[in-house]
């Protein structure tokens, strides 16, 4: 009985509270600490106008992320999601360009993802095939798809865009001047990546559906002994994460009024690391919305910093990956301490 009084007290020392409260704030350490740097070199960067631009820019990223929380959440990986973004898009160009309205256009895009996670989910569920390589080959298979339909990889220019959809990426839900006169305005894509997180994160910590989505990802077998449907879930899974990787598509489109051909790549590492960044914020090492949304503010603010700064894009990676590999090991080292 001794034993368990001592063991009981250790669990509750203080040194080890800290000790595990560190080890899920070193992430959000690591960003306060990034943004003090910035603060401190580029005099510009906590201006009201480049926060608006932060954030505008993180927010295309920020739903890929999301999209792609389902897939990590059930046990898989989708390196797909950058073609679910760019069929989407597509789809809804030419729907554009052939005379259809903006909802139209809009669900056509949203099919198209759909689509791509249902191809997917045929051959991770029915043949039992795995998730990385499945995606990767619907990786290749969508580019090639797109360079077909472009000849070779051209863009779709929309000389006139329905005003309904340019919204989606243009329009604005907050805008005021600033006190040298200038004008900051905050997109209508940073509410909408907002809702769509808040929705995501509501559906898979608050239903059914998410905690049973959660058990897959922790043990397909106990899963299925357990009477989960498991094949059903992971196909409900791929589609959500195409369905909103093809709205992120949709949004980078009509913010540019065209289509670029293998614009999802841009988004793909990115968003596979703030997912995974994500898993730091949890006390059970579980990828979840809000921790996804703070890697996806330390990519966008780490970019943003570095392009002020004047450093060369092709040294901006090595800094990310850098920064990455430490936010990792000191999340091992307090962990291993603890």
């Amino acid at each position: 009985m001794a034993k368990l009084v001592v063991k009981n007290s250790v669990h509750q020392s203080p040194l080890l509270r800290l000790g595990s409260n560190s080890l899920h704030y070193s992430t959000l350490i690591a960003l306060l600490s990034i943004v003090i740097l910035f603060f401190f070199t580029v005099p510009s960067f906590l201006s009201m106008n480049n926060i608006a631009n932060i954030l505008s820019q993180s927010a295309v990223l920020a739903l890929v992320a999301i999209g792609l929380c389902f897939i990590v959440t059930s046990g898989g990986i989708d390196l797909s999601v950058a073609v679910s973004f760019d069929l989407g898009a597509m789809v809804a160009v030419i729907a554009l360009q052939s005379g259809l309205g903006w909802f139209t256009a809009l669900l056509l895009g949203l099919t198209a993802g759909a689509a791509v996670g249902l191809f997917n989910s045929f051959f991770v569920v029915k043949l039992k095939i795995s998730a990385f390589l499945v995606t990767l080959g619907t990786l290749f298979i969508g580019e090639s798809i797109e360079k077909i339909f472009t000849r070779g990889g051209e863009p779709i220019y929309l000389p006139w865009m329905d005003e309904a959809f340019q919204f989606l990426g243009r329009g604005s839900f907050f805008v005021f001047e600033t006190g040298t006169g200038g004008v900051t305005n905050f997109k209508f894509s940073i509410l909408l990546a907002l809702f769509i997180a808040v929705v995501a994160h509501f559906i898979l910590k608050r239903t059914v559906y998410g905690r049973k989505l959660y058990a897959i990802g922790s043990s397909r077998e106990a899963a299925m002994l357990s009477g989960i449907p498991v094949g059903r879930y992971t196909i409900y899974a791929f589609v959500i994460t195409g369905m909103i990787c093809a709205l992120a598509g949709m949004i980078g489109s009509s913010v540019l009024t065209a289509f670029t051909p293998l614009s999802g790549r841009y988004y793909l590492m990115d968003a596979i690391g703030a997912v995974f960044i994500s898993s730091t914020l949890s006390r059970q090492g579980r990828v979840n919305i809000p921790g996804t949304i703070i890697g996806v503010l330390f990519f966008g603010i780490v970019a943003n910093g570095l392009n002020l700064m004047g450093i060369s894009y092709y040294w901006q990676g090595v800094v990310r990956g850098l920064l990455i590999f430490l936010i990792l090991a000191v999340n091992s080292i307090i962990s291993n301490k603890r």
